[in-house]
């Protein structure tokens, strides 16, 4: 007879878009161990779950094939429907986010930083479902988490957005019905938000000059050059959930995140500050909890622990797990600066080594069941 137990604390893989990986148990100067059953010239350019998207490149061709691998069980899942949206991409496209309702043969989700194309769904062997291009509130969206059989959204501004998802009588996986759970604070102004009558998105405001100028000097030539491609192929035009500004001399960033953790939406916001010659450091944590009840529609500030999950936090991906490790529990781990936050104590402490923003991501094994 086979007998469900607690699983061990799950110490998430670090990954590399590279293909190597660390654990936070390495010590640093750990030389980092390249996945095995990677091919050489993939890429790892989004994670979920124990799955990561991986980008292979044709540079004779200036081809992309997109793939899921588990490294844990040596699976892979071509996406040949992804493929035929991005799979001529230019060099300033990048992928935001990648999620998944289930498994990889379900409903995957790919977030761009391309305008025509900010979220794409995708079914392997069925079929794309792709949004209007410029169209809000695709454009607005930062970060995503599944709920159920439905996907949700965060913008900037701090709306919460939910999309219900059918398939149509081929398979294919479309966005029925779309609607403002929390509408954004009266605070947050000063973001490009999203109006109930505003369907296409304009533009302009996102004009940083007029390109048609004669440039005085070779850089602003490549500045304007590089402003015509992405306006051209709509590749960089979608920013990810982060917000920068000057505090003294330093620069600091303001992240917005999305989780869900045990039946509940949270939204994470993060406060960094970025140094020049020195090490990020995390200033402020605010968690809130997406509350629907009773028409109140409202973020709500979660004080005190998160019901004994651990958070782990991650530019492509972010988990809640529940543990039994006392020293865990009600914290959040950032993969950049190498921190644990803790809710009741808002203590924070170092865990492991620093690590590069942009390059790393988590991946999870599944849980043991003995």
């Amino acid at each position: 007879m086979r007998q469900h137990v607690p699983a061990p604390r799950q110490i998430p893989w670090i990954v590399m878009s590279d293909g190597s990986f660390l654990t936070p148990s390495d010590v640093a100067g750990t030389s980092p161990a390249r996945i095995p059953s990677l091919p050489r010239n993939a890429r790892c350019v989004a994670s979920a779950d124990s799955w990561l998207l991986l980008d292979r490149t044709d540079v004779r061709k200036k081809m992309h094939s997109y793939f899921l691998h588990d490294p844990f069980t040596n699976t892979t899942v071509p996406l040949p429907e992804l493929d035929a949206v991005i799979g001529h991409a230019s060099e300033l496209f990048g992928v935001h986010k990648l999620r998944m309702r289930t498994t990889p043969y379900d409903i995957i989700v790919v977030m761009t930083n391309n305008w025509n194309y900010p979220i794409i769904l995708i079914r392997p062997g069925k079929g794309v479902w792709l949004p209007k291009p410029q169209t809000a509130p695709f454009i607005y969206i930062v970060d995503t988490a599944f709920l159920g059989d439905k996907l949700y959204g965060i913008t900037h501004a701090e709306d919460l957005v939910s999309f219900g998802i059918d398939f149509d009588n081929k398979g294919v996986p479309t966005i029925t019905t779309i609607e403002r759970l929390i509408r954004h604070p009266p605070r947050n102004y000063w973001f490009k938000v999203w109006s109930d009558d505003n369907g296409n998105f304009d533009s302009a405001n996102n004009d940083t000059g007029n390109i048609d100028e004669v440039a005085n000097n070779e850089e602003q030539s490549k500045e304007d050059t590089i402003e015509q491609r992405r306006k051209k192929t709509g590749d960089d035009m979608i920013l990810e959930g982060i917000t920068a500004w000057s505090d003294d001399e330093d620069e600091v960033r303001d992240h917005w995140y999305l989780v869900e953790s045990c039946g509940k939406l949270l939204m994470v916001i993060r406060q960094v500050r970025v140094p020049s010659y020195n090490i990020s450091s995390t200033l402020k944590v605010e968690v809130y909890e997406a509350d629907a009840c009773k028409g109140a529609h409202c973020w709500v500030p979660i004080v005190g622990g998160l019901g004994s999950q651990t958070l782990f936090i991650s530019r492509f991906f972010c988990k809640s797990i529940s543990t039994c490790d006392e020293a865990d529990q009600d914290a959040i781990h950032f993969i950049d600066t190498g921190e644990k936050y803790n809710m009741k104590s808002q203590a924070i402490s170092k865990t492991w080594r620093d690590i590069e923003y942009f390059e790393y991501m988590w991946i999870f094994s599944p849980e043991l069941v003995v």
